[in-house]
C-alpha cells in the first residue's frame, strides 16, 4: 500500500470519529496539564519535589491517556465501538504493568537516541549539558538553541549541532510509532509475555522500517500546521497519524502472517 493510501484509508475510518478521537487526545493533554500544574503549585517548578513527581507522573500516569488513544482508534480500525470508559481498561493488571514496561523502553530509546545525537558535542555543550537535555527531551534544547542563536558569530560546530537536532526531531517520530506498534501487538495479544511482543514486532518490521519512517516523515505538513494552531490541531493530528500507523501495523502484520503459513 502506499503512503498516500494510508493516510486516505485513515481520513475514511475516522470519517463520523474525529470528535471522539479528538476528546481522547484532549483528555490525555488535560490530564498532563492539570497534574503538572498540581505538582508545581504545591512543590514550585525548580524543586527536587516537582522533579520526582513529575518523572513518576511521566512513567506511570500521562502515558495511559495516550495509550487511551491508541485504544480508541484501534477500536474503530476494526469497526468496534469506543467508548471513554475503555480508559479505565488500561489500569488494570497485569495489562498496566506491561504497559509500564512498554512505555519505559520508548523513554529509553528516546535516550539513546538523543545521547548518541549530543555527545559529540560535550565540548559545545559540557557533559551537564549532555545527560540534562537527554534526561528531558529534545524540547529543553530549544532555550539554549535560542541563546546562541542571538550570539553575534555562529560556529560552524554550532551549525552542526542545529543540523544534528533538526534530525533528531525527525527521527523521533519513529520511535513513537514503533512504541505504538508495540502497544497495538499487546492490544491483539493481552495474554502474551512482553518478549514475545518485542519479538513479533521486529518480525512484523523486518524490511518495513523504511516505509514506517516514509509515513512517519509523511505527516511534517501536519506538524507545520499544528505549530501554526499554537497546537490546536494536535486535536486532530494524533488521531490521523495514529490511524496511519495503525492500518500499516494490520497491513504488514497479515502479510507476515500469510508467509508464515
Amino acid at each position: 500500500m502506499q503512503l498516500a493510501m494510508y493516510r486516505a484509508k485513515a481520513r475514511q475510518l475516522l470519517k463520523g470519529n474525529w470528535q471522539k478521537m479528538a476528546a481522547l487526545v484532549a483528555l490525555w493533554l488535560l490530564v498532563e496539564i492539570v497534574v503538572d500544574s498540581m505538582i508545581e503549585g504545591v512543590f514550585g517548578a525548580s524543586s527536587f519535589g516537582y522533579q520526582m513527581l513529575n518523572t513518576f507522573a511521566n512513567y506511570f500516569l500521562y502515558f495511559i491517556f495516550l495509550n487511551a488513544v491508541f485504544l480508541g482508534v484501534y477500536k474503530v480500525s476494526q469497526n468496534k465501538p469506543s467508548y471513554y470508559r475503555d480508559t479505565l481498561l488500561l489500569f488494570r493488571k497485569p495489562l498496566y504493568t506491561h504497559l509500564v514496561v512498554l512505555n519505559l523502553v520508548q523513554q529509553v530509546l528516546n535516550w539513546i537516541l538523543l545521547l548518541i545525537g549530543l555527545a559529540p558535542f560535550y565540548r559545545l555543550l559540557g557533559w551537564d549539558r549532555v545527560f540534562q537535555f537527554t534526561f528531558n527531551g529534545l524540547d529543553s534544547v530549544a532555550p539554549y538553541l535560542l541563546n546562541i542563536s542571538q550570539q553575534g558569530t555562529i560556529s560552524e560546530t554550532v551549525l552542526l549541532f542545529v543540523t544534528v537536532m533538526l534530525v533528531l526531531s525527525l527521527l523521533q517520530p519513529v520511535i513513537l510509532t514503533y512504541y505504538q506498534i508495540l502497544v497495538l501487538l499487546k492490544f491483539d495479544l493481552p495474554q502474551a509475555p512482553l518478549k514475545l511482543i518485542f519479538s513479533l514486532s521486529w518480525v512484523i518490521l523486518k524490511g518495513n522500517w523504511l516505509k514506517l519512517l516514509g509515513l512517519t516523515l509523511s505527516f511534517i505538513g501536519w506538524e507545520l500546521v499544528v505549530y501554526m494552531t499554537a497546537g490546536l490541531g494536535l486535536l486532530w493530528f494524533y488521531p490521523y497519524l495514529i490511524m496511519s500507523v495503525t492500518i500499516f501495523y494490520q497491513e504488514v502484520k497479515a502479510k507476515k502472517v500469510q508467509v508464515i503459513q
